[in-house]
């Protein structure tokens, strides 16, 4: 309760929502959006200034975002008391996952920040545009650069748990219209071991690049491939209690490679839009036997997880007048999942998803405008699932949407040796009101009510070893958002949000897993000249977590700090420093798994 006071008082906060849209080279899909939905945006200028570690210490101080880890998912995201599979991920304008995971996703941190441009996070169901994966939630992630410049950086960091970090990229603008672009990344760290007072720490070794070719003119676009591979010890967890152990050589390796291309047609008519991509999938998890055998692993473990994804969307817009516009497209997804134990195969299953939508915008005068927009969408042989999604805006501060959504389950869900190939379809019905203010020049709030239902929950019920997935749960979300900014000083800026949610499992009458009632941030920019300083503050409210057990357990609030400062030393030269936990607080980001205590590291950036 101390803690849900200490962030409703602070209205602890969010980094940059409600911002002025920033002119951009932007991506295929963010041509068909819905304005009426709820976004945070957080651009270049706010990810650099952060000097933030990873993807996700930026989205976990978003208000209702939360990110938590466990010894296998390095990071689960869940959004308005949605599941964290009910979020699409978007790089670079294309649907981005690994095919065999549970929650179609994948280790946002294996891409390297340094790369990032703009992250949109898009709060609430989006299924019309997006499909059966945006159940409550987009977040998309831009990479490709505004401007088409010859430039050549490195990057180069250092720190506490031997943390070492190396990024290079160079981008070769042929003109002002054609540009090739070119990065590489490597990450080492030796984490602290997430077992209560364990002195163990793990490797962890993360490296990813990429390669683009970028245009504009009368047909713009980008073609793009991309690597990312993870290489980490880990440690376990007790199949009995769900508690988290210390393990000797438990190594997890992952491996991502993709292609993608985009491109738009301006002088055609009907402006038609294409996106596409291929991506493939590698995981695996090698334990050797030990001496004597480890109850939960008595055998060993080498397992291997493999799938491919091939995604492809075409947009169009049939017509556009000055009061009405009406934009359409198709999508297709295609997956494919295989399991290998111990060298053999168990698992080798595919699915293909067809998406058809619409969405028409009808503008009666400036700021009351009507947004109404409907898929039909199928999955192998399984009935077409239909949903909707309805947007009005007023006064242009005053938005209300409604939308149906739905969520078709993994691949793992279905055929994984918990799988359940009964399964069907997680929809839900949401709504939500946002009311913006401008109330003074310095001062800007924003706050958005909502509220849904889902049914259909997929969850594992049962204990090991017959654990399998079901439809078992409905479940109810009320809440709010909150988000404040202002500008004190000339050059200091101050962003608040506050999250309250209730996130409620009907059929069991309590609270859903990992979902604090909670949670928010508070920060403070500073720039004065060649100086830029920051200091934030974030914290979560309590929630309940092992599901397993008969009775869950109740995990305690936290609030941590972070501060960093960066010197321009010249316009090509600056030197910065990241201090993440000042207060050393390792509260238990899942059950009995302790987050990343105090750590710090300096670095240099260099362009040429």
């Amino acid at each position: 309760m101390k803690y849900s006071v200490l962030l409703a008082s602070l209205l602890v906060a969010t980094v940059a929502s409600a911002q002025e849209a920033i002119p951009s080279f932007e991506t295929v899909v963010e041509d068909v959006v819905f304005n009426t939905s709820n976004k945070v945006i957080i651009d270049e200028k706010t990810i650099k200034e952060s000097r933030a570690p990873n993807i996700t210490s930026l989205l976990s101080s978003q208000a209702n975002v939360t990110v938590v880890s466990t010894a296998f998912q390095p990071n689960s995201i869940f959004i308005r008391g949605g599941d964290s599979s009910h979020v699409m991920i978007i790089v670079d304008g294309v649907p981005f996952y690994d095919a065999s995971t549970i929650q179609r996703t994948f280790n946002l941190n294996s891409l390297d920040i340094k790369s990032v441009r703009r992250i949109e996070i898009i709060k609430g169901g989006q299924t019309v545009l997006y499909g059966g994966q945006a159940l409550s939630g987009v977040i998309k992630i831009d990479t490709i650069p505004q401007e088409f410049k010859t430039k050549t950086g490195l990057q180069v960091q250092a720190g506490t748990q031997n943390f070492r970090d190396v990024t290079a990229v160079h981008t070769e603008a042929l003109d002002e219209t054609h540009a090739f672009l070119m990065r590489g990344h490597g990450s080492w760290k030796d984490s602290r071991s997430p077992v209560e007072d364990s002195d163990k720490s793990y490797a962890q070794n993360n490296w990813n690049g990429d390669a683009a070719y970028a245009w504009k003119g009368s047909v713009e676009g980008h073609v793009k491939g991309s690597f990312l591979q993870d290489l980490n010890n880990s440690p376990g967890s007790d199949r009995a209690s769900n508690r988290i152990y210390d393990t000797e050589g438990f190594e997890t390796y992952t491996r991502q490679t993709a292609a993608s291309a985009h491109l738009k047609f301006n002088d055609i008519a009907w402006e038609p839009r294409l996106a596409m991509s291929m991506q493939n999938s590698l995981r695996k998890y090698d334990w050797p036997k030990t001496t004597p055998p480890d109850v939960n692993n008595p055998t060993g473990t080498d397992q291997r997880y493999g799938a491919n994804l091939k995604t492809a969307r075409v947009d169009f817009t049939p017509y556009k007048g000055e009061q009405l516009s009406v934009n359409g497209g198709l999508s297709y997804i295609y997956e494919d999942f295989v399991y290998r134990n111990k060298g053999t195969e168990t698992v080798n299953k595919f699915s293909e998803q067809r998406g058809l939508f619409l969405k028409t915008d009808y503008t009666w005068t400036p700021g009351f405008s009507l947004a109404v927009g409907g898929r039909l969408e199928n999955w192998d042989d399984q009935d077409p699932v239909s949903t909707y999604q309805l947007g009005l805006a007023l006064f242009e501060r005053t938005k209300l949407e409604v939308a149906s959504g739905y969520k078709i389950p993994s691949l793992f869900q279905l055929f994984s040796s918990y799988g359940n190939p009964d399964l069907k379809t997680e929809k839900a019905t949401q709504y939500s009101l946002m009311q913006e203010w401008a109330v003074s020049e310095k001062q800007n709030l924003s706050v958005t009510l909502f509220y849904a239902e889902f049914t259909d929950l997929l969850q594992i019920t049962g204990s090991f070893p017959t654990m399998k997935y079901n439809n078992v749960s409905k479940s109810k979300t009320r809440g709010v958002d909150v988000t404040y900014t202002l500008r004190p000083f000339e050059n200091g800026t101050l962003i608040a949000t506050y999250g309250y949610q209730e996130p409620r499992d009907i059929d069991n009458d309590r609270w859903l897993l990992r979902r604090p009632l909670v949670n928010g941030s508070l920060k403070y920019l500073h720039t004065l000249e060649k100086h830029t300083g920051s200091l934030e503050f974030i914290g979560a409210g309590t929630r309940t977590d092992n599901g397993f057990q008969s009775a869950p357990t109740v995990l305690p609030g936290y609030v941590t700090t972070n501060a960093a400062y960066s010197y321009a030393w010249t316009p090509d030269r600056t030197v910065f420093t990241r201090l993440n936990n000042l207060t050393n607080n390792r509260y238990q980001e899942t059950y009995s798994y302790l987050a990343d205590g105090f750590n710090a590291s300096v670095g240099a950036e260099f362009w040429f």
